[in-house]
């Protein structure tokens, strides 16, 4: 594979990425127990808390290390190497400290004064609406796909929320963990180990400085700015960076099954008498699917370096730049699903078995491919609409 443009990290930032790749073989150890236990070990977010690899995007202020967020991304990618559902919670709970770092002060005080190493899962599309009261808002539902919550001490749910004017613009809301009933519904085709269960609200207030509009974190105008000026993260607009932080799995895993799936065949003998690596068709078909990975892979790379590179100078995002990052990364998911998908099927009847090295990589990649990150009606359409001379439409949020 060519070259892409290569990020560059403080010292601080390579160290701590030196830790992530030290945690790989722990990860790899338990991604069978980690799947079967449908969630990921407490030893493991341990061992991330110990790694520091959890206050990567965390704020200075609050005792985190403000790093590029580029190295969260590359930990993320590089955790996937051994265990997607690990990955996948780690990248959850660390990305969610920039939204946390959006709040207005005083609902980052109420996350981290006492508890530092304090993390949050999510509940993010808005499901309910939340009712105006004095100062704040009342909540109650039911909020699924909340990755990581069994660790989390906080919870990000997104709801449609009262405001004087009776409009109900989205809003992000922090809830403390002890107020939410976690619901284990988590059974599921892939990325079985992120405990993703759903969470209960029962009339749970939730004041308004725990809260952030979407619409301002979306034009990179929270009120963390302020609390946080010298972060360009904060500053950045959502859509722009979010991009990098859960596709990165679905990127190392294509890599992961083409490994698995060049082993496999380079030994099997199809039928007790044909070598499976000698058949030119083979041959042809895992080439394809190389190149499918290499060119995402590519992509995925050379996006993420341009991109931090407009926000770490300052200079203002376009909307177009956001819908053009949604386009490429679902593009890319799209190569890789495809690519993997032939690997299973020319490695054969073998993989129908759950004991498979290929079958469970491919279980996580189409369900990482239903998000609604990678929904082509959601990322491409829009980008198709800016082309043709027509507003995005809904599909920009």
């Amino acid at each position: 594979m060519h070259a892409a443009p290569t990020l560059t990290f403080p010292p601080q930032g390579e160290a701590l990425l030196r830790r992530a790749r030290d945690l790989v073989p722990m990860l790899a150890e338990r991604e069978v127990a980690t799947e079967a236990a449908r969630n990921v070990p407490a030893e493991t977010i341990a061992a991330y808390h110990e790694a520091g690899i959890l206050r990567a995007l965390q704020p200075r202020r609050f005792g985190g290390l403000q790093l590029p967020f580029g190295v969260f991304s590359r930990i993320v990618e590089t955790l996937a190497e051994g265990c997607a559902s690990s990955a996948w919670v780690y990248a959850v709970l660390a990305e969610h400290q920039w939204i946390i770092a959006a709040l207005p002060e005083q609902g980052q005080i109420d996350v981290w004064r006492d508890t530092p190493d304090a993390v949050a899962s999510s509940s993010l599309a808005p499901r309910e609406t939340a009712t105006r009261t004095t100062g704040g808002w009342r909540l109650s539902g039911r909020f699924p796909f909340s990755s990581g919550c069994m660790h989390a001490q906080w919870a990000i749910i997104g709801a449609r929320c009262e405001d004087a004017a009776g409009n109900t613009p989205t809003r992000y809301l922090l809830v403390p963990m002890l107020e939410i009933e976690i619901i284990d519904d988590w059974h599921v085709l892939g990325l079985r180990g992120t405990g993703s269960r759903t969470l209960m609200l029962q009339d749970v207030y939730v004041p308004e400085h725990r809260s952030v509009l979407l619409r301002d974190l979306l034009e990179g105008t929270p009120p963390g700015v302020d609390v946080h000026p010298e972060y360009d993260i904060v500053r950045a607009p959502r859509g722009y960076l979010v991009v990098f932080s859960l596709p990165p799995v679905a990127f190392a895993l294509g890599r992961r099954a083409l490994a698995v799936a060049a082993t496999a065949l380079g030994s099997r003998v199809s039928r007790g008498t044909t070598k499976l690596a000698e058949s030119e068709m083979v041959q042809l078909k895992i080439a394809e699917a190389s190149a499918a990975i290499d060119a995402a892979s590519l992509m995925l790379e050379t996006l993420r370096a341009q991109s931090l590179a407009v926000v770490a100078s300052g200079r203002p995002v376009s909307a177009e730049d956001v819908l053009r990052n949604r386009r490429d990364l679902t593009y890319g998911m799209q190569q890789i699903r495809t690519a993997v998908q032939g690997l299973f099927e020319l490695c054969g009847a073998r993989t129908t078995y759950d004991s498979d090295r290929l079958q469970p990589l491919l279980r996580d990649i189409m369900t990482i491919a239903t998000h609604q990150a990678f929904s082509p009606l959601a990322t491409l359409v829009p980008y198709g609409r800016v082309l043709l001379g027509l507003p995005p439409g809904a599909g920009e949020a």
